[in-house]
């Protein structure tokens, strides 16, 4: 397969951040730019504000998961009085 070469004017600035950036991820500097430049649009906000909703949603069922499994252990620790379902969300902070 042939390659063609393409040339770009670069300030001295600009040819030093991409040197920097390629640098970081191993790369060369062409194939730093041969890749932000194909790589497709970058993700919408409406995209990333809906991995971040089902990240919250994890890390909220990881801490309601925490709260029960610490409340199981401790009451066949210490034969304790179990919550009623009410109680739990109120102590979940769930419920007014």
């Amino acid at each position: 397969m042939a390659t063609l070469t393409k040339s770009i004017r670069l300030t001295p600035a600009e040819k030093k951040r991409i040197d920097a950036l390629a640098r970081k991820r191993g790369l060369s500097p062409a194939t730093y730019i041969k890749r932000a430049a194909l790589a497709g649009p970058p993700p919408t906000d409406v995209s990333r504000l809906s991995r971040l909703e089902k990240v919250v949603a994890a890390v909220e069922d990881e801490l309601e998961y925490r709260v029960a499994a610490t409340r199981w252990d401790a009451h066949k620790k210490n034969k304790t009085r179990l919550l009623t379902g009410e109680e739990t969300w109120r102590e979940l902070g769930l419920q007014d």
